[in-house]
């Protein structure tokens, strides 16, 4: 276990000092390219640093998208349940992440884009806000950011972190910027074992590297009825049948669809695309089945709609709430599946594919209670979905099995707060 202490100062090696001459040229070209394609003033300011103003003592969530910011929130609130008192300031690389953050988040909040890893940049912007500590929500490891803070002395943690397997070799190629951007960090608060031994391997210092959780089922809610705004947007009632296929990749969607296209008239699909190539492959596939789609992006949806496209950002959580049925993508195709217990802490039964190295420990916790609930093929995922849209009571009973496989978050917030405590002096009422 870590305690608190003086960071050790490192110098900056080789591959960190041509990394810091590459990336104010990089990064000038990307923030054109931004400027050029559109991107709000606000953006573009939050980009090179200029953060909005912000009370402190603060406390920064950065992370990709909504999900992230969704462990971040969690994370927040919990050392706020534990008396710690300050503002969380959420960056996000991308529009969904801060909007989720700004519509989610309890106040005192701000939300803005990240700024991109420019020596001047990050520098301003730690310098405006000037953190109390700094999270990184599993794999937002910049060089620059890391450093910055590391020189200001401002702790800098890596929580609900993850390293893919696929992308290890990457780490490994570029040992030059992983290592010393590893060991400045305070602490590495891992998912799970397997990425423990992950981190370690590519250079965290073992005393470091705690195995904490998934900040993502942090106090899971108890499963609820629905968003009636969604239901109302989608003008369906409480007696229609839904089935949900989240992050569904474009070279899934055939095979999701032949699934689908066993289910009887009267069963309508959301299918929430993974990517933007997997929107147009849906509305293809839809459209030569002769299915009534709807993106959800053009506004509220017609009564006769027989397939939905969740086009949207950050409202897949809130259609696997009124779902009867989801289905996760991503491991029907070898891309490492998708987090399947999403849909279970909606309260949602859930199937998902064969493929799910990225998830795997979830996946096993939820075959070792369903054992159908993960299937091989598009003739077993239609005949499953039948089976079960047919039965209330059967669904009632894989819900309940399945959510014995949700991790204890009450478990997950002890750990957090007592690891973080001996850095959190001063943030209490």
């Amino acid at each position: 276990m870590m305690i608190a202490g003086e960071m050790v100062a490192r110098r900056r090696t080789t591959a960190e000092r041509m990394y810091g001459l590459a990336a104010p040229h990089a990064f000038n070209l990307v923030w054109l390219a931004a400027r050029f394609t559109g991107a709000s003033p606000d953006e573009l300011s939050a980009r090179v640093g200029r953060l909005p103003h912000a009370e402190r003592p603060l406390l920064w969530f950065h992370g990709a998208s909504a999900g992230e910011m969704a462990a971040g929130g969690r994370l927040a609130e919990a050392l706020r349940a534990h008396g710690h008192e300050f503002t969380a300031a959420y960056t996000a690389t991308n529009r969904s992440g801060v909007e989720f953050a700004a519509r989610t988040s309890r106040p005192p909040r701000v939300a803005a884009f990240a700024p991109w890893d420019h020596p001047r940049w990050v520098a301003r912007a730690l310098d405006r806000w000037r953190p109390h500590a700094l999270f990184l929500v599993e794999t937002e490891l910049w060089p620059r950011l890391i450093w910055e803070a590391h020189r200001r002395t401002i702790p800098v943690f890596c929580v609900s972190a993850r390293v893919y397997p696929r992308d290890v070799p990457r780490y490994r190629l570029i040992r030059g910027l992983t290592v010393p951007m590893l060991q400045r960090l305070s602490g590495i608060f891992v998912q799970n074992d397997a990425e423990r031994q992950r981190f370690v391997a590519l250079g965290a210092e073992p005393e470091r590297c705690v195995v904490s959780g998934n900040l993502k089922y942090l106090a899971a809610p108890e499963p609820a009825a629905g968003d009636p705004s969604l239901r109302n947007e989608l003008a369906v009632a409480e007696p229609h049948r839904i089935v949900v296929c989240g992050s569904v990749h474009a070279d899934e969607v055939p095979f999701v669809c032949a699934a689908l296209a066993r289910l009887s008239d009267d069963v309508r699909f959301i299918i929430a695309p993974r990517h933007a190539t997997a929107t147009a492959a849906i509305l293809s596939a839809c459209r030569a089945r002769s299915w009534r789609v709807h993106r959800l992006s053009a506004g509220p949806a017609p009564p006769d709609w027989r397939v939905v496209v969740l086009d949207r950002m950050g409202d897949l959580a809130r259609a696997y709430a009124i779902a009867t049925v989801a289905v996760v993508g991503g491991g029907f195709g070898k891309h490492g599946g998708h987090n399947p217990l999403e849909p279970v802490m909606a309260g949602t039964p859930v199937i998902f594919g064969p493929h799910f190295g990225h998830f795997e420990s979830e996946a096993q916790a939820l075959v070792a209670r369903v054992p159908e609930a993960q299937v091989a093929d598009a003739a077993q995922l239609g005949h499953r979905l039948a089976e079960w849209l047919a039965s209330t009571s059967h669904r009632r009973d894989v819900a309940r099995l399945q959510r014995q496989a949700l991790p204890d978050g009450a478990a997950i917030a002890r750990r957090y707060v007592d690891a973080l405590q001996p850095w959190l002096g001063g943030l209490q009422a």
